[in-house]
């Protein structure tokens, strides 16, 4: 299944102004919910901070500077599963530990930078989304920040 189509079932809002915002906006949309989702996390890296600002100057794809990204979220992935293993054993197998659940929206949120510096806009909007709305868990926010995007 596709970003766009998991986001029509658990983020309808935000997936139908995902696909109102046609081919420039969808850039500006990938922009928007990558930069919210690290500001919801707090997520403080180098990369990150590089690619944002490539982002926020440029929009365009950058396989190197996405492929940076992405090393840097499979490694935030594996701290992630590193806090969750020693806890499977739990009756909620560690899914309501405060640490365990901010390693995984962090790991989701450098995803979303990584998703957003895509070669195709739309997909490159959806997948950033996606991954925002899967580590944060909250559309409202993001599609506050999306239409902020489409305004400006």
């Amino acid at each position: 299944m596709k970003p766009i189509d998991l986001l029509r079932q658990g983020a309808p809002g935000l997936a139908h102004r995902i696909e109102a915002a046609g081919g420039a906006g969808s850039r500006r949309v990938a922009a928007a919910v990558a930069q919210a989702a690290i500001s919801r996390t707090g997520l403080s890296h180098p990369v990150i901070d590089q690619a944002l600002e490539q982002l926020r100057q440029s929009p365009a794809p950058d396989a190197e500077l996405q492929a940076r990204v992405q090393a840097v979220a499979e490694q935030l992935d594996d701290e992630y599963f590193a806090l969750k293993e020693p806890l499977e054993e739990r009756e909620d197998a560690g899914k309501t530990d405060p640490e365990v659940l901010l390693a995984f929206s962090r790991a989701r949120a450098a995803s979303a930078v990584a998703a957003a510096l895509g070669d195709d806009a739309m997909e490159a909007a959806a997948s950033a989304a996606y991954e925002a709305f899967s580590g944060i868990d909250d559309s409202e926010y993001l599609t506050r920040a999306v239409e902020t995007a489409l305004a400006t």
